[in-house]
């Protein structure tokens, strides 16, 4: 249910409408992305690694290009052109039969992928500003991960009981999902457009504001923190502790809820809190669950190792809950109304950067000594933090705290 004090903002519903159907189709892939890959094209793995490792490379310039249309056209038609991109590549999924159609495919979900996030965040900023601007990220947080849930399960239940041919059902609901969220956002109105800069505007406007270059620079630490479940637990959990794998989704569907249950409560909590204050603390927990997760190991094989396992996912679980939302009301304050897109694309890259690196990177470490991981993302986090306070002072007042907070 709308917030009252969202009800009177035109595009909100639709746009939480269409927000929701898409998450819950991407819920029915995103964690059997190379499985659903490999299953749905009938293509060896190696080829679907490759395929998607370029498309990854591909997406980085999505961010970018993403930001100079925002500016340009509006946000909420950048958006309707990632659902409609996303829901053409997903229903060529299962006409896919070589390495080169793989990657176009594939290439288009990243940039749709990667284009989604400053298109949706600049969607938000130009609904609402403030506290009301906070609400909304919440909200749509909050939706996102139930929906993400939903289609977890969803996904589940038709390979199950279709067996193969349920990964092309996937396919072509997730297709049906993004085109139904396009023709949702289709039916909303348009925001207010910002007001026109007066002066020659770019991306080295962006790069001339220093301290939103060093926000971007900590907010780089957060993401890779963001990549431990996905990308460095599954690894670590197996190989290291050695915790029965069926424990990974265990620990996802946790975190997953508590995501999605926490992020009202935990802004209410919040909401007279200055956003960069917000952030480090969360920077604070976050180095805990590090630090939590390097113990595990010397903990004795069992059912000790398997609570210190969960107990570190709950600390890092409360940590991505007050980083989520400051962070991104933060972004969005601090940049001017008529450079957005390309503020917002630039904060965003660092998840198309974090999702390149962190791969590799982790299992790096992983395979030199573990207690590495967990100590270099601590470090990270902690500099990160401390840079966010010393920026409190830096960054415009009505981006630190929301006004009507």
């Amino acid at each position: 249910m709308v917030s009252p004090s969202l009800t009177g903002l035109a595009g909100v519903r639709p746009f939480l409408a269409g927000m929701f159907v898409d998450a819950l189709g991407s819920g029915l892939y995103v964690p059997l992305t190379l499985l659903f890959i490999h299953e749905v094209t009938g293509l060896p793995m190696t080829a679907v690694g490759l395929g998607v490792t370029v498309a990854a490379v591909v997406g980085l310039a999505a961010n970018p290009v993403a930001g100079i249309l925002i500016d340009r056209f509006d946000a909420r038609r950048v958006l309707v052109g990632t659902y409609l991109l996303r829901a053409l590549a997903f229903a060529a999924y299962p006409f896919v039969d070589g390495i080169a159609a793989l990657i176009v495919v594939a290439a288009l979900v990243a940039v749709g992928d990667r284009a989604y996030y400053p298109a949706s965040g600049g969607y938000v900023s130009a609904l609402a500003d403030g506290a009301v601007r906070d609400r909304l990220y919440t909200l749509v947080a909050t939706a996102r991960n139930v929906a993400f849930g939903l289609g977890g399960l969803l996904s589940a239940g038709v390979i199950s009981l279709a067996g193969v041919t349920g990964f092309a059902v996937v396919a072509l609901l997730n297709a049906a999902s993004f085109t139904v969220a396009a023709l949702c956002l289709l039916r909303s109105g348009r925001p207010a457009p910002a007001v026109p800069s007066r002066q020659p505007v770019g991306y080295r406007q962006v790069l001339a504001d220093r301290p939103f270059v060093t926000l971007v620079a900590a907010e780089q630490a957060y993401t890779l923190i963001h990549m431990v479940l996905p990308v460095a637990l599954p690894v670590y959990a197996v190989t290291v502790l050695d915790v029965p794998p069926a424990l990974l989704g265990v620990l996802y569907a946790i975190n997953t809820v508590l995501v999605a249950a926490g992020q009202v409560p935990v802004r209410r909590w919040q909401r007279h809190s200055r956003r960069t204050r917000a952030m480090a603390l969360s920077g604070l927990v976050m180095m805990l669950a590090c630090a939590a997760y390097a113990a595990t190991a010397v903990l004795p094989a069992g059912p000790a190792r398997v609570g210190g396992l969960l107990a570190a996912t709950l600390v890092l679980t409360l940590g991505e809950l007050l980083h989520t939302v400051p962070s991104w009301a933060l972004a969005a304050a601090a940049a001017p109304p008529a450079l957005r897109g390309r503020y917002l694309a630039i904060y965003q890259q660092t998840w198309a950067v974090a999702a390149v690196l962190a791969p590799a990177g982790f299992a790096a470490l992983l395979g030199a000594a573990p207690p590495l991981l967990w100590l270099a993302l601590a470090v990270l986090v902690g500099l990160a933090g401390l840079t966010l306070l010393r920026l409190t002072h830096r960054l415009p007042a009505d981006a630190v705290a929301a006004p009507g907070a």
